[in-house]
């Protein structure tokens, strides 16, 4: 935990907030912070500075978190997955959010488990965005959708610039435009039917490997996130 992150809600107007469990005593255990310390925080969606302890005991913190630094911008990438496991998409959350992206967007592939969608991490999605921003140092979290369809999908995001399938191929799409946007669409598990790869072509993405090996989707992710960031001159 770079950054401890608070929910607006948990603030009061003064700035005070009660935290109590795992980051609570993270700021005892890990951390060994003691009343009077202090500890880089931030509000989601509204800021960060510095939050000094005023009480600290097992399983319970007093803060006051004080602001001055603004939200910061998210990077203008989309990065789309097809639908996986549950502890998968928990790690893809996690590490997309870390990042700084504006958006993770989740597809049903013809290969991947229909049950994915119903899946109960959609209940509790939010929590692995925030420990990922936590761990990034930032404050502000990417959009989530979920999508019921391929087809869905690529109507939805028919208008956008950037768009490009990472894939196993040698193809190379055009460089993208520095201070651009991108859209970035990884395969599930199991990867595409050439149905489907016919479909996303014929809907303008331009095609790019990752590469001879057949990486995870998560860290596929994480490689083609990467890539396009340094690429739009992000990073």
């Amino acid at each position: 935990m770079n950054l401890l992150l608070c929910e607006p809600y948990e603030v009061d107007t003064g700035g005070r907030t009660e935290l109590k469990g795992p980051r609570a005593e993270h700021l005892r255990k890990i951390l060994k912070l003691k009343t009077g310390d202090s500890v880089a925080a931030g509000i989601i969606g509204q800021g960060s500075g510095t939050g000094r302890i005023e009480k600290l005991s097992p399983g319970h913190a007093l803060l006051t978190i004080s602001i001055t630094n603004p939200p910061e911008a998210l990077y203008p990438l989309s990065l789309a997955v097809g639908m996986v496991r549950p502890i998968q998409t928990r790690r893809i959350l996690k590490t997309a959010a870390s990042f700084g992206i504006r958006e993770i967007l989740f597809v049903p592939t013809a290969l991947g488990e229909a049950s994915y969608r119903e899946a109960k991490i959609w209940d509790t999605y939010r929590d692995f965005l925030v420990e990922g921003a936590s761990q990034g140092g930032i404050c502000s979290l990417p959009e989530v959708r979920l999508f019921d369809s391929l087809e869905e999908f690529l109507e939805s995001t028919r208008h956008r610039g950037g768009r490009i399938l990472f894939d196993l191929a040698e193809a190379a799409a055009p460089p993208l435009e520095k201070s651009g946007e991108a859209l970035i669409l990884i395969g599930s598990e199991r990867g595409w039917t050439d149905r489907e790869r016919r479909r996303i072509r014929d809907a303008g993405f331009q095609l790019r490997g990752l590469g001879r090996r057949i990486l995870t989707t998560e860290s596929a992710c994480t490689a083609a996130t990467a890539l396009t960031l340094r690429e739009l001159g992000l990073f």
